[in-house]
């Protein structure tokens, strides 16, 4: 952080009465006797994001190729690959852009290992290690097996990657064959994360998952018996179909199963999304209200606490000791991220960038040897202490008391208004200087670090104006 920034934060004695009255109205939690299911009416975000100023356009590219050019400071690296494609469009899904085709994911791999190359040479990349790679999507394992051995060898060839490098492919089971899977771990791989959503399987086919438990299951199994890579699957809670009971029998089959990790997410139903549509038709029942949701992750947490996983971010478990989680860890932190592919985003130094997610524009741009860029934003100068506060929050223990004599700012005083409520109403309890979460505040958890980061922009932004 820069040292007029310091003294700039620094200068918060207390809290503008405006904010308080702001707070009230939207960032207080109701006090009652049931936070987990009450505290508030909604989710306001589904990650938290810090605000930022937008680059001109004219910028955008400049400032890009400036930073490539420059030595990388000590930050961890990651970077991720976007594979745009699928076979089909799950209901619930909001990043459908591809329908699947081979000639279309033939052109695009050859312009993103093109993409690849441009950036290989350039100082910031070149001169220090990654420390994660991550292919998402879409859906990487649509890809055919000839095309996932030309992409994961031009990004081992490329990328100055760690001897300890966590390399994951984000994937489902449809399609995902035995050639697939030999592929990705000879070149590199050891993580797979795979999208089982559900092991019901009326509540998977009804989503647009094509295959039964029992293939899934026995898909699982054999990725098991290679012994060479974290297996790691997603369920959702909230489904339309999925009763307590089904959700229940989800979380114990992947304990039952002994994987590496698991991810318990909430169903989100994007606006405009297939699964709105479907509900709205009633085509399909609805799904969980944001009640029994919070009731579902309540159960969710307690089978996996009761059976000892390891925690390893709010929505995250592992189990054993292989799955480290190190991707999805990093980049809560202040961290370095590469964008490569159309819908791609990634930050560095202050910056974050998004690739252009239209693939005629994304192969134009490659053409004209530029990259793919359809935004950027700079952070504002505060951004490493947000993201050390977000990755404290993600992992239910924010050191309030240790980033405040980090960063000369009084943040325990900063926050005082919203944490003395949030404590009221069961959210989170005050530690020797620690902001811990309570089960409740755990599941609203989306909600308190987003109030966290609009409540210090607010005070800096009422700074300047004074």
């Amino acid at each position: 952080m820069e040292v007029e920034e310091e003294d700039r934060i620094g200068r918060f004695n207390c809290c503008p009465s405006r904010l308080i009255s702001k707070a009230q109205k939207y960032y207080f939690a109701k006090v009652t006797t049931d936070p987990l299911r009450f505290a508030f009416n909604k989710k306001v975000t589904v990650h938290p994001f810090i605000k930022g100023l937008p680059l001109k356009p004219n910028e955008i590219q400049a400032i890009w190729q400036r930073l490539m050019h420059t030595p990388p400071s000590s930050f961890k690296r990651t970077a991720y690959f976007h594979i745009p494609f699928c076979e089909t469009h799950c209901l619930y899904c909001g990043f459908y852009r591809y329908a699947y085709h081979e000639k279309e994911a033939e052109r695009y791999i050859e312009y993103l290992i093109r993409e690849l190359k441009m950036a290989a040479d350039m100082p910031f990349v070149s001169a220090a290690p990654i420390h994660a790679v991550y292919l998402g999507g879409g859906t990487p394992t649509a890809l055919s097996a000839n095309l996932l051995f030309k992409l994961l060898h031009a990004i081992k060839r490329y990328l100055p990657l760690a001897n300890d490098c966590e390399w994951t492919v984000e994937g489902r089971f449809y399609h995902f064959d035995k050639e697939k899977v030999k592929v990705c771990l000879e070149a590199g791989v050891n993580r797979f994360s795979l999208g089982v959503q559900s092991f019901d399987t009326q509540v998977r086919q009804k989503m647009g998952r094509k295959l039964s438990k029992e293939k899934v299951i026995e898909k699982l199994k054999y990725l098991k018996t290679f012994d060479q890579a974290a297996i790691i699957i997603d369920l959702i809670y909230g489904l339309p179909y999925q009763t307590m009971e089904i959700w229940e029998k989800d979380v114990q089959t992947w304990l039952d199963l002994e994987l590496d990790g698991v991810d318990l997410y909430q169903l989100v139903v994007y606006q405009g999304c297939a699964l709105e549509k479907a509900v709205a038709a009633k085509r399909i029942p609805p799904p969980a209200d944001l009640a029994e949701q919070a009731d579902m992750f309540a159960l969710g947490r307690r089978i996996l606490k009761e059976a000892f996983c390891r925690r390893l971010s709010q929505t995250h478990w592992g189990y054993g000791y292989r799955e480290r989680n190190a991707y999805n860890l990093l980049v809560t932190q202040p961290s370095v991220c590469l964008p490569f592919g159309a819908g791609a985003g990634g930050w560095m130094e202050g910056y974050f960038f998004y690739i252009n997610n239209d693939l005629k524009h994304y192969y134009q741009s490659l053409d004209e040897g530029q990259k793919p860029l359809a935004m950027g934003m700079q952070y504002p100068p505060y951004w490493l202490l947000l993201k050390e506060i977000e990755s404290g929050m993600e992992q239910n223990a924010c050191p309030l008391a240790k980033l405040s004599q980090k960063y000369g700012v009084d943040l325990l005083k900063a926050f005082s208004p919203l944490l003395a409520q949030w404590e009221e109403a069961g959210l989170i309890y005050l530690e020797n200087g620690w902001l811990k979460l309570t089960p409740a505040g755990e599941f609203w958890y989306v909600n308190l670090c987003q109030f966290l980061f609009n409540w210090f922009q607010e005070m800096v932004e009422g700074e300047d104006e004074g």
